[in-house]
């Protein structure tokens, strides 16, 4: 029984203490909200496993999303890598393509140049022909 007293008077020192306090303050400070204050404190103690486990569930969330952006990364890589090789190919066509259009020009021009020196050596002939005949004729009457 003693111990049961005892246990008593310890667990009411804290309370006689915050009461004897406000009865010899004379007013000059205000203690009317301590039990408020123990109590939200201890109602922020009491939810403060939710609170992390709210963090808990909010740090693998955000884990995931990392993986996620990871996996994204390395898919945007690989498809950079693809479209680059693509690039490469589609420029080397292009610049075979180029080629091909320069011979082709350089051809069309030889082949212009050769039709127009055919015709300049059958027209020189066929003027050079007339001149000669006229020659001889104006040669051959006097």
């Amino acid at each position: 029984m003693d111990k049961l007293r005892i246990l008593k008077i310890i667990t009411l020192l804290p309370l006689l203490w915050a009461t004897g306090s406000e009865l010899f303050d004379n007013g000059h400070t205000a203690h009317a909200g301590y039990f408020n204050d123990v109590y939200d404190n201890f109602q922020q103690f009491s939810e403060l496993p939710d609170e992390i486990s709210e963090l808990k569930d909010r740090y693998q969330n955000a884990l995931k999303d990392l993986d996620r952006a990871r996996i994204d990364t390395e898919i945007y890589q690989k498809q950079n890598a693809d479209l680059a090789e693509q690039n490469r190919q589609l420029t080397e066509m292009v610049e075979q393509l180029q080629e091909a259009e320069a011979a082709r020009a350089r051809n069309s021009d030889r082949l212009k140049t050769i039709a127009i020196t055919t015709a300049a050596l059958l027209a020189g002939y066929f003027i050079l022909i007339r001149v000669l005949r006229f020659v001889m004729r104006r040669t051959n009457r006097f």
